[in-house]
C-alpha cells in the first residue's frame, strides 16, 4: 500500500474544507485490491449482496484496512488525533442492483443500541444494525473515505456531487433538489485503487449505470467524536 506524500497533505485538507472532498489517486496497489475483493466475494451468494452492513465486525480485515497506515493518517489529518474508524459498508452496482440513487446527505450514524436521548431521531434498523440521525455536530465532524476496488465511470454509475453543498448543513430533501437545479454537477471519476474523501453533509448521487458490472467500494466513516453516554458507536 502507498500513502499520500506529506508535502501535498495541508493542500489536501484545505480543499476537502473548501469543497466537501477530494480525490487520491494510487492509494492502494493492485496487489490490496485484488485481496480485498477476494475476501469480500464470500458475500456473492447473499441476497442483499450489493450492500453489506456492518461490515467491520463481520470482516475483521476491513476493519484492519481502517487501522492501517494508508488510512488512518488520513482521517487524523482531517479530523485530528482522536479519529477512529465507526462505520463500514460494502456497496457494489450490478445488473440486478443497478438504479438511481437520488440526491441527498448522508444523516444518519450506527450505534449498537436503541437509547433515547434528545436530538437523536428516526430511529430504524437496517440488516440488523440500528440507524439513528444524531444533531448536526456530529454529521460535520464525520469523515467518509470511499475505498475503490474498480474502476468508476460515467457508464459504471460514478459518484455525482455538488461542491461546497456541505456548508449548508443538514438540508431538506426539497431543498436539495432546488440547489442541485442551480448548481454544477460534479463526477469524481476514478480507478481501482484511489479513495475519495468526503464530507457525509456533500449533496451526492448516482445514475444508472449505461453499461453494469461491477463497481466496489469500500465505504468507511472515521470520527474523533465521542457519544453521549450510554450511546455507543455500532463498529
Amino acid at each position: 500500500m502507498t500513502f499520500i506524500q506529506p508535502e501535498s497533505s495541508l493542500s489536501m485538507k484545505l480543499e476537502y474544507e473548501e469543497i466537501g472532498y477530494f480525490m487520491l489517486k494510487n492509494v492502494l496497489d493492485e496487489e490490496s485490491v485484488k485481496s480485498l475483493i477476494n475476501i469480500l466475494s464470500v458475500f456473492e451468494k447473499d441476497i442483499n449482496h450489493y450492500g453489506i452492513r456492518d461490515l467491520m465486525n463481520k470482516v475483521p480485515q476491513i476493519r484492519e484496512l481502517a487501522m492501517s497506515d494508508c488510512l488512518l493518517p488520513l482521517a487524523k489529518k482531517i479530523l485530528g488525533d482522536k479519529a477512529k474508524p465507526i462505520r463500514a459498508v460494502f456497496f457494489d452496482k450490478l445488473p440486478d442492483a443497478n438504479w438511481n440513487v437520488a440526491w441527498h446527505q448522508d444523516t444518519s450514524i450506527v450505534v449498537k443500541a436503541k437509547v433515547k436521548m434528545p436530538g437523536f431521531n428516526y430511529w430504524r434498523e437496517k440488516q440488523g444494525v440500528m440507524h439513528v440521525e444524531p444533531p448536526e455536530q456530529y454529521l460535520s465532524n464525520i469523515l467518509t473515505l470511499r475505498v475503490h476496488l474498480d474502476s468508476a465511470s460515467t457508464e459504471t454509475g460514478v459518484l455525482r456531487v455538488i461542491p461546497e453543498t456541505h456548508k449548508n448543513g443538514r438540508v431538506s430533501s426539497n431543498k436539495i433538489l432546488d440547489i442541485v437545479e442551480k448548481s454544477e454537477v460534479k463526477e469524481c471519476t476514478a480507478e481501482a485503487g484511489d479513495v475519495l474523501l468526503m464530507n457525509p453533509l456533500l449533496f451526492h448521487s448516482s445514475r444508472k449505470a449505461t453499461k453494469p458490472k461491477h463497481r466496489r467500494i469500500i465505504h468507511l466513516e472515521y470520527s474523533a467524536m465521542s457519544l453521549p453516554e450510554p450511546l455507543e458507536w455500532c463498529e
